[in-house]
């Protein structure tokens, strides 16, 4: 019995260690499949969204201005579609006028590049993309402003012109722009280019009126390109702009000539250098000439001056009624550098004139030759401060402070002939 016991021992013995390698056998095959199934837990065909779930973030993602509905909307509101999830596939913008063109600026974005109209539907059909070609389109609708009255503007100078080195660009409304937040407006629908990049800004010298120049005269040669579109502008108080366009001028060379009221002498010079030296006589104590840095407006050979356009009656001891010859014009208030002959015993010496700059015949002829609009004629000497508001002064004597400077990019404006 008892060896009997020992072989059902060692049986058993046996048995038991084949068991326990069953066992480990076992575990490590169940340990090794276990881990290949964790591994296709994340992102596996099983967890990933369904179309559905992506055409919805696709859709709640997608951003279009303007919001669908909005009226009364500015032609110059951006219109823009967005994908925050996705990419934009396409965009249609259309009123019952046709299609407005427009671009995608990124894989995500678009925006119209076409203009908007008044008082116009539009419609807007955008289509996503995202994940596994799931997409969703959405269609909103906007309608822009209807005006009820409306405005434009007169701008100088014009296309072709070789002007001075002092001329500004003038916008001249025909309302006002009544709000600082309209005119601030304003000036995002006005661009001046160079060809040559200088500071330059903007100033409003009345509610209708709006001046750029450049910080310091402009560069001899420049070409300047003024753009506008009125479109979208509004004066603040009902009435909306119309009306685009695009001039192109140059700068021709530098003409800026010095009188001084007290030495009697006006001292031309040309691309700074001195050409010549004129006795003078400018305006007497009662009717003195204004300081200050004065732009040649324009020039006229003759020009019939009556003293009852300033409130002097031509019969009075200080009246006259004289066709005057070379007349360069210098202010809205009637003063001119022009020939006097009358006062000729008196240039040099004297300032008897009622505010003009008064040259000898000759002399007033040279210097009509010599002039063009937009040049310098800077006026030392007398008591008499420039008066704001008048168009020969109100540029260059308006401090820089007081001017909206305008980033300056740079336009291939050509190389035209520069006047000699």
């Amino acid at each position: 019995m008892a060896r009997g016991r020992v072989w059902i021992s060692r049986v058993a013995g046996v048995f038991g260690v084949i068991v326990v390698v069953a066992v480990v056998a076992v575990g490590i095959v169940a340990t090794r499949s276990s881990h290949v199934t964790g591994s296709s837990a994340p992102g596996s065909a099983s967890s990933a969204p369904s179309a559905g779930q992506i055409r919805a973030r696709l859709a709640a993602n997608l951003r279009v201005l303007p919001a669908s509905g909005a009226t009364a909307v500015s032609p110059a509101t951006p219109v823009v579609v967005h994908a925050g999830a996705g990419t934009v596939a396409s965009v249609q913008l259309t009123s019952a006028q046709g299609a407005v063109a427009g671009r995608l600026v990124a894989a995500n974005e678009w925006q119209a590049t076409g203009e908007l109209a008044y008082g116009t539907q539009y419609r807007i059909v955008a289509t996503v993309a995202g994940a596994s070609d799931a997409r969703t389109t959405t269609t909103t609708t906007f309608t822009t402003v209807a005006p009820q009255s409306a405005f434009d503007a007169a701008v100088f100078p014009h296309s072709g012109l070789t002007l001075g080195v002092g001329q500004p660009v003038s916008f001249r409304f025909s309302r006002d722009i009544e709000t600082p937040e309209a005119r601030a407006d304003m000036l995002r629908h006005l661009q001046v280019t160079e060809s040559v990049p200088v500071p330059g800004g903007w100033h409003w010298f009345s509610n209708h009126e709006v001046h750029f120049r450049p910080k310091t005269f402009w560069p001899i040669g420049e070409h300047i390109g003024v753009q506008w579109n009125l479109k979208g502008a509004t004066t603040g108080a009902g009435a909306w702009g119309q009306g685009s366009g695009e001039e192109h001028f140059a700068i021709g060379q530098s003409r800026v000539s010095y009188a001084n009221l007290l030495t009697h002498t006006m001292n031309v010079t040309l691309n700074g250098r001195t050409i010549a030296t004129y006795p003078i006589s400018g305006g007497k104590p009662t009717d003195p000439t204004m300081n200050g840095v004065h732009l040649v407006l324009d020039r006229e050979s003759v020009v019939e001056m009556n003293s009852a356009t300033n409130g002097v009656p031509v019969d009075s001891p200080d009246g006259y009624d004289e066709l005057v010859y070379s007349d360069v014009h210098i202010s809205d208030t009637g003063e001119y550098v022009h020939a006097a002959p009358w006062s000729v015993n008196s240039q040099g010496h004297q300032n008897v004139s009622h505010g003009c700059i008064n040259l000898s015949p000759g002399n007033a002829a040279t210097f009509f030759d010599f002039s063009r609009v937009g040049d310098i004629v800077v006026v030392t000497g007398s008591a008499r401060p420039p008066v704001p508001g008048d168009h020969g002064v109100m540029d260059w004597d308006a401090p820089w402070s007081q001017f909206t400077p305008q980033p300056m990019p740079i336009a291939d404006l050509g190389r035209h002939h520069v006047e000699r």
